[in-house]
């Protein structure tokens, strides 16, 4: 059997319901299962209840996850402004303070040399180079040989030779080469 929306299942279990109430009378087998006209309208209500709490459960379950977001939203902003609060009030040396709040002490910048500078300074070059930078500017990308793969086979490009004079062929449309003299 095709899976079915629910509503279809509701409607189709409400139009069962009313059958049984106008066909059944007393009592059937179906599927080895004895049923009362009272017990097999049931089996169709039960089901149409429990798709009902199934929607109800999924619409809080959405809801929820929409206050979910917002308190933490709400809460990553408080906790980063109360870090921001107690680095201005006690300066970057309180440790302590910090890590009674649960927080990482800030990370420690350190100078760069000038040999640091100079290596990022070619390694910054070196990329801009490989990216060729001025076809970037343009909206194309130079890809280097190496980062090229091919799929298939190779195959040579193909050539065509025309003969001066054959029929169909013009001076414009042969190639400068070929092209008879006085043209």
């Amino acid at each position: 059997m095709a899976s079915k929306s629910k509503q279809t299942v509701k409607a189709r279990n409400t139009s069962a319901s009313a059958g049984i109430d106008k066909h059944i009378t007393g009592s059937v087998t179906i599927g080895g299962v004895v049923y009362t006209a009272v017990t097999l309208k049931q089996v169709f209500t039960d089901q149409n209840t429990a798709i009902d709490a199934a929607d109800a459960l999924e619409t809080q379950w959405h809801d929820q996850v929409t206050l979910t977001e917002a308190a933490n939203a709400k809460g990553n902003a408080a906790y980063q402004a109360l870090r921001g609060y107690l680095l201005g009030l006690y300066g970057n040396g309180a440790n302590a303070v910090l890590n009674d709040f649960g927080m990482d002490p800030p990370k420690v910048k350190g100078t760069r040399t000038t040999a640091v500078k100079a290596a990022a300074a070619e390694k910054a070059f070196a990329t801009r180079k490989i990216r060729n930078a001025t076809a970037a500017a343009k909206g194309t990308m130079v890809v280097p040989a190496t980062a090229v793969t091919t799929i298939g086979p190779v195959l040579p490009a193909p050539t065509t030779t025309t003969v001066a004079g054959a029929p169909g062929a013009t001076a414009a449309a042969l190639p400068a080469a070929v092209k008879p003299v006085g043209s």
